[in-house]
């Protein structure tokens, strides 16, 4: 028997890799624990430190860039570091990638997670899924991720693969409770998975689709408008919205939330973690604290948030002159 550590550095929901790696090693009747740091994705996390002379082994998943590095082992265990952040090219070796989810060290949760599909037909620069998983194929069914009674699930265009009808007809008729996590593309819906989408027992209320780059608003306005003929109530669509430093503040940024305003879909801005190094970071900080809390952002302006948000004269005159022009001026 050996004792083995998974050290889950900053994963935002119950980390699969961990999971797998438990099952497998309690199938050889190791010991295994878990220890979760809870980093967020934010740079400037202070180091953490970890004595290994109790273990045999321990594996560090790190999911964020920023937080590679964060760990630090001290001791004989042999270490082993994954996740994506680490390297795209490391995979779990196949007899653990096919181990079930091993739940029970996420003690705490009560939601099933799980990938049907992986891979995705797009290309979109700041996504490392086609370099890591390749083009979209399947890689499991409804039943072997459901093990609660809500699900999310991971795919990352569920809607490109060929047989996600019959997938969606199936939730449908199970009546699970379910959501798609990271997002729908929306360039992809026609009325025949519009409507099977609709029927579903969504969770939480909004469903998630993305609108990053400025160049499909006319195809992405004609699906909304579409998806609308299904789902017709007010805010029930969030966009994500990729936001980086050389993206245009005014023209670009700014045009995609108050589009989002304007059709009355709920904005959620992805920053790119170059956003914490800019010059504009506290902006970013702003204006990502402002679209990401529905509630605020339905009942408030930007400028009436930041007014509420800071006494700081002025961060208010410069986040706002950003918000209003795209630059400072002095």
């Amino acid at each position: 028997m050996k004792k083995i550590l998974l050290v889950d550095v900053d994963s935002k929901i119950p980390n699969i890799a961990l999971m797998k790696l438990s099952t497998y090693h309690k199938e050889l009747n190791d010991n295994v624990e878990l220890k979760i740091l809870n980093y967020d994705y934010y740079p400037h996390n202070k180091n953490y430190v970890i004595y290994t002379d109790d273990y045999d082994l321990v594996y560090v998943s790190t999911i964020f860039k920023n937080n590679v590095g964060r760990v630090k082992l001290f001791g004989s265990a042999e270490v082993r570091f994954g996740g994506v952040a680490e390297s795209l090219e490391t995979k779990l070796p196949i007899d653990v990638e096919s181990c079930s989810l091993d739940y029970s060290i996420y003690p705490d949760n009560k939601i099933s997670y799980g990938f049907i599909t992986r891979g995705c037909i797009r290309n979109c620069y700041f996504c490392v899924v086609p370099q890591k998983e390749g083009l979209i194929h399947q890689v499991a069914t409804v039943k072997d991720i459901v093990k609660h009674k809500k699900v999310r699930f991971l795919d990352n265009n569920i809607l490109a693969f060929y047989d996600h009808k019959k997938i969606l007809q199936e939730l449908i008729d199970k009546k699970i409770k379910c959501s798609f996590n990271e997002g729908l593309d929306i360039r992809l819906l026609n009325d025949e998975n519009a409507a099977l989408l609709s029927k579903l027992n969504y969770y939480p209320s909004n469903y998630i689709f993305a609108f990053d780059n400025l160049k499909d608003e006319q195809l992405i306005t004609l699906k909304l408008e579409l998806f609308k003929k299904y789902v017709s109530k007010d805010w029930k669509v969030k966009m994500f919205l990729y936001c980086h430093p050389d993206m245009d503040i005014k023209q670009d940024v700014i045009y995609r939330i108050e589009w989002c305003k304007n059709n009355k879909v709920l904005p959620y801005l992805m920053r790119d973690q170059s956003c914490w190094e800019d010059n504009n970071s506290k902006f970013y900080i702003d204006l990502a604290a402002w679209c990401n809390q529905p509630g605020l952002f339905k009942k408030l302006t930007f400028q009436e948030f930041i007014i509420k948000r800071t006494n700081n004269k002025e961060r208010q005159n410069k986040s706002i002159m950003l918000y209003e022009i795209g630059e400072v001026q002095e």
